[in-house]
């Protein structure tokens, strides 16, 4: 396999796929680089996605990358990114496998890590019934008894979207909360119980929730649970930040509107960019991203002549 191209894309979800769409439509040579490990795996459906609401997505990456299959410019590698330098004539990037390749650009679509609670049954409910986004899961469960895990500047915005759905909502912030007395009030005033103890684990009957065991002794009995991510952002990897890109607050990299970051030559889209966290942003974002390169490569080109 031919691994140097014009662009190295590193991940192959929906934010990655939607760049390589975007440059194998104006022939431009990618590799696309797949670790296999997709945040969503947890994950029987994907939703909010036109004509492919609640299509699995495995089943969604896989018609995806059967739509690349015409675009002969677009390759994969499937195993990881060790490291990318800067070179003379772009950037050189050293993979799993041993090899190395040259690339003029580079897009980071890896997305980011969640950092599940350490606690026992969450990491067999997770994306069954704990889920982080109301737009991806909020739709099937509506009319649960739904408990949000939430302690940040962040909290109220998500209960705000959670309180609809649920027919009972609790607020459990895994120790003392960091809210105002104003905004206890409001959760007060909204019959939104305020619960302050850690939680010591997750009562569940297969991938089915049924209780937060408490460090009170008390268990909550919910039939769903929204955990919100922990901030900032774990990205899955360090490449951008070795690159010299540079972040944000919440830890994105700081992208221009057509996806590039701080660094020349190095695009960022996806989960890494945004707190908007769903296949069809993301994939709009990479979109994005792919015409922000494909107009740089062109752009030199032209120049020259």
């Amino acid at each position: 396999m031919k691994l140097d191209s014009e662009v190295l894309i590193i991940g192959g979800g929906p934010a990655g796929l939607g760049a390589a769409l975007s440059l194998g439509r104006m022939s431009r040579t990618a590799l696309v680089c797949d670790d296999n490990r997709p945040r969503n795996a947890p994950s029987s459906h994907l939703n909010n996605f036109p004509t492919r609401d609640g299509i699995h997505p495995a089943e969604w990456r896989r018609l995806v990358k059967k739509d690349l299959e015409k675009y002969k410019t677009i390759s994969f590698f499937e195993g990881s990114v060790l490291s990318v330098e800067k070179s003379a004539s772009g950037f050189t990037a050293k993979f799993s496998s041993g090899d190395r390749a040259s690339f003029k650009k580079v897009v980071l679509a890896y997305g980011v890590e969640d950092r599940p609670l350490l606690l026992p049954g969450f990491k067999e409910l997770w994306g069954k019934s704990i889920f982080h986004c109301p737009y991806c899961h909020g739709f099937e469960i509506r009319g649960s008894r739904i408990a949000l895990i939430s302690n940040s500047e962040m909290t109220f915005h998500m209960v705000s979207l959670i309180n609809d759905l649920a027919s009972d909502l609790i607020l459990l912030t895994n120790g003392k909360a960091v809210f105002s007395e104003e905004q206890k009030e409001l959760l007060n005033r909204r019959s939104i119980r305020l619960i302050e103890y850690p939680i010591v684990g997750f009562v569940h009957e297969g991938e089915q929730l049924k209780g937060i065991s408490l460090a009170s002794g008390q268990v909550v009995e919910r039939e769903v649970a929204f955990f919100q991510p922990l901030l900032p952002f774990k990205l899955k990897s360090q490449i951008g930040e070795e690159l010299g890109c540079e972040k944000t607050q919440f830890g994105f990299y700081k992208v221009n509107e057509r996806g590039a970051t701080t660094v020349d030559g190095v695009f960022a889209c996806g989960d890494n960019v945004t707190m908007g966290h769903s296949v069809i942003l993301a994939a709009a974002s990479g979109s994005m991203a792919g015409a922000g390169i494909v107009s740089e490569l062109l752009g030199e080109v032209f120049s020259r002549i």
